[in-house]
């Protein structure tokens, strides 16, 4: 659990100190303050029962939508949803958990690293019919930009939860407005 901790205290010490200090005002104003991202992915489940048989590693289909509102150049807080499309059951502390449709909700904050790519990191809930989870997610992205406000941006985040952890890959196209 301590190496955990350090592992979210480091990284939010890199998110909050500025990697370079030249400011480029004409790079990017703030008049499309807000985002919305549709994200397509996979979940890692690092050990599951899928259909009562045990599997090392269980990659589960997520569908996923966040909303960003942009502070200034630097910052955005972001709210967001997934929801797992499966059934699995997972083994912790002797007893097996059921989880079906689990709903994953969060808020955070998004640091813009460089131009395009962003970190960020933020507590959440996961709601499943059978038990809900606490869960903080760090997470990164790169975005290229498509025109006319849309970005096509591959995602990564991993979730630290009490029972077990998971990963997520996806791509999230979005559009700022």
């Amino acid at each position: 659990m301590k190496r955990r901790f350090s592992c979210i205290f480091l990284i939010t010490i890199f998110l909050t100190t500025d990697l370079y200090s030249q400011e480029n005002s004409d790079e990017e104003t703030l008049e499309n303050r807000h985002e919305i991202a549709l994200i397509f992915g996979l979940s890692h489940i690092p050990e599951a029962f899928k259909e009562d048989e045990l599997e090392e590693q269980v990659f589960l289909p997520a569908i996923g939508f966040d909303y960003y509102y942009r502070l200034n150049e630097k910052w955005k807080l972001v709210f967001g949803m997934d929801i797992e499309l499966a059934k699995y059951q997972v083994d912790f502390q002797g007893e097996e958990i059921k989880r079906e449709g689990a709903l994953i909700i969060g808020i955070g904050g998004v640091y813009e690293i460089l131009q395009g790519w962003s970190a960020g990191f933020g507590p959440g809930l996961e709601f499943e019919r059978n038990k809900n989870i606490f869960v903080l997610r760090i997470f990164t992205d790169y975005a290229f930009e498509l025109g006319n406000d849309l970005a096509l941006a591959p995602y990564f985040s991993y979730d630290f939860k009490q029972e077990y952890d998971t990963y997520n890959i996806g791509v999230g196209l979005h559009k700022r407005f």
